[in-house]
């Protein structure tokens, strides 16, 4: 029987090399050195007899060649990995440390729920959450400092897979004693926004070029802005002031029945925003990895079909599809 000529490590070293665009990120991230990263991948161009990178314009790029093992070494180490983790799975009950992480509009309604019914499934399991922004979280998973993250759908990094969680609806969350004119749980024009003063998430955060692209083509102009990355510390502020934000429905659900703050769905045009189940695209989740996000992702299903009554929140159009 022959072998292959391929080593696991090798496989490692070009996967790394190529989504890290660098030969000492990708040895920090394999935790070796930079010469021995080099020496595996020109290792394995030397066995397939072709080249697998190249440079170009200080990036590198996969050859045809790099692409095919690219894409197959992606799926050889997740299928090693998946069967390692089939095998230790027989050894008895669901336990180990669960790293993950998730943004902070799902942790303030979701976690809780979801963490009591885990728990009690398998109280062996040690969980760890990191409560950070998308890009973060996104850079940790592929690092693997996390086996998953849940994040808004956006572009993803080489080397990372989503899956799609749902969708929510953002909310205009405002003081319940602020005169709107609107009623809550009314939908609420974008144009209300004129002459309010307005939190909004910093430039890091993903929903806020979608914000200022919104605000700029419906001529939207609001008397003050105010950048807060905080979304716990945005709601204390617009409950004890004048200041609006606009918010996912999943982190406003707490505030359902508008006693603290005012709820509006935002109409003309609806905003959207997708989450995603965020994983390392080589590597398959342990069995209670898994698990958690299976519970996660209920929850968070519960959460958002809970605004079933309110016009459009359940499936709403894509806000690009209003512009």
């Amino acid at each position: 029987m022959a072998y292959p000529s391929i080593k696991i490590r090798a496989l490692q070293a070009i996967i790394a090399v190529y989504e890290e665009q660098s030969f000492s990120r990708a040895a920090d991230r394999e935790n070796t050195t930079q010469s021995g990263m080099s020496t595996q991948v020109k290792g394995l161009e030397l066995v397939l007899g072709t080249q697998l990178l190249v440079r170009e314009r200080k990036k590198f790029a996969l050859t045809p060649a790099g692409e095919i093992i690219y894409r197959e070494g992606q799926a050889i180490l997740k299928a090693l990995a998946a069967t390692e983790k089939a095998v230790q799975d027989l050894r008895g009950n669901v336990a180990g440390l669960v790293r993950f992480g998730m943004i902070p509009s799902l942790t303030r309604s979701v976690l809780i729920p979801a963490l009591d019914q885990f728990k009690t499934e398998f109280p062996d399991v040690e969980l760890s959450l990191l409560e950070e922004y998308s890009f973060s979280l996104m850079r940790r998973v592929l690092d693997g400092e996390l086996d998953f993250a849940l994040v808004p759908s956006t572009d993803l990094p080489a080397g990372l897979t989503g899956t799609f969680v749902g969708r929510d609806r953002e909310m205009l969350v405002s003081n319940a004693d602020l005169d709107l004119g609107f009623a809550h749980l009314d939908d609420i024009p974008l144009s209300c926004l004129n002459d309010k003063r307005l939190i909004v998430p910093s430039r890091l955060n993903v929903r806020r070029k979608h914000f200022d692209t919104l605000l700029n083509t419906h001529g939207i102009h609001v008397a003050e802005m105010l950048e807060m990355d905080g979304m716990l510390a945005t709601l204390e502020m617009v409950g004890a002031t004048d200041w609006v934000a606009i918010l996912p429905s999943a982190i406003c659900h707490p505030d359902k029945d508008g006693s603290v703050r005012r709820l509006n769905p935002i109409k003309d045009p609806p905003i959207s925003l997708d989450y995603v189940l965020v994983e390392k695209a080589e590597m398959a989740a342990p069995r209670a990895a898994r698990l958690l996000a299976n519970c996660l992702v209920h929850h968070i299903g519960v959460i958002l079909s809970d605004w079933q009554e309110v016009p459009d929140i359940e499936n709403p159009e894509p806000a690009h599809l209003k512009l």
